[in-house]
This record gives structure tokens, sequence and C-alpha cells, in this order.
């Protein structure tokens, strides 16, 4: 296993599921923690990292908050001096029927699945930058929110005739890319 002794990691959505798995694995990998969540689960996988014997740091936030965003930041510098890891895990999706969903349930998911880790990332790049060091990693759920929304909708859809697909195309050249370097380009 992989040694992030001295390390601090931030998890977002640590309360439970895929955010709580990778808090104690990056915890027994000897990593300090700072979790978040808008549950109180959170303090529950605190407890849990303590008997990995790493540090805990459970914090409250809703993440499609920039400024809860930013004072996690400051509760982890207060805490730990130090933010090496960002993994950007927060995500939801309605457990509904789409024609169930309203407007404010749809935008609930962006809010938190899209604009969670551009908060996370905003709040925490300045000081990795300044720092020269960093690692950040993205549970990419809105990618897999559109597939899984089509993938739900093509299901749901079926018995009256529908066909409903995805299409996940990579970097296009066109006016807009203009500004991509063409090494990216030609990936």
């Amino acid at each position: 296993m992989i040694s992030l002794n001295g390390k601090v990691a931030v998890v977002t959505g640590a309360g439970h599921g895929i955010g709580r798995e990778i808090a104690l694995s990056l915890a027994k990998a000897g990593a300090k923690l700072a979790i978040t969540d808008i549950s109180d689960m959170i303090f529950d996988v605190a407890k849990h990292i303590e008997e990995a014997k790493s540090e805990a740091l459970p914090i409250k936030c809703d993440v499609s908050n920039l400024e809860q965003a930013e004072g996690v930041r400051e509760t982890i510098l207060a805490k730990f001096g130090e933010i090496d890891i960002l993994v950007n895990n927060a995500g939801i999706y309605p457990q509904k029927a789409f024609l169930e969903m309203t407007n404010e349930d749809w935008n609930r998911v962006i809010h938190i699945n899209l604009d969670g880790v551009f908060h996370c990332t905003k709040a925490v790049l300045p000081f990795m930058i300044k720092q020269k060091y960093g690692k950040i990693v993205s549970i990419a759920s809105i990618a897999g929110a559109v597939v899984g929304f089509t993938k739900s909708l093509a299901l749901e859809t079926a018995p009256f005739g529908i066909n409903i697909n995805a299409v996940a195309p990579g970097p296009i050249d066109v006016v807009e890319a203009g500004q991509m370097p063409e090494a990216m380009l030609e990936q």
C-alpha cells in the first residue's frame, strides 16, 4: 500500500458510500483526513478513521456553497497547516422517476455534483499552487449522471417505444476550442 504519512487529505461527501471508503483507505495509508458531508454520518466515519490510528477532522459542509467550501479550507489550514490532497466526491441523484423530478431537484443535482467540484477546487487550488504541491481527484459523477440519467430514462420510456442514448465525445477542434493546445487535440 502507498504511504501517505504526513499528508493531509480532504474528502467531500465522506459520510457514506464511495467517499467513506476513500477516506478510510487514505487513513489506512497514513493520511490525516478532513472529511466533509451535509449529514452527521461524517462523525461516525471520523471515529473509524481514528480507530485506524489517523487524525480526523469532520466538517459539515454543503459543497454547493462557495463560502462554506472556503470556510472548510480555513478550518483545515488552522488544524493541519496544509492541504495536500482533495477528493471531490460529493454527489447526489434524486430517487424518483424523471417525470416526478422538479426543476429544484435537478438544480440541486447540478449545484452539488458540478458546482461542488468547482467550489472545492477553487478553495484549495491557490494554496496548493503556493505550496507547489497538490493532488486533486474528482469523482466524475456529473459525467456519470448524464450516462445514468440516459440509462434510467431509456428504461423508463422503453415501454413507450422511445430510444434514448448518450454520446461522450472527447475534445473536438471547433471554433470555441481554438485556444486548446495542439497536443491536447491530438489525444
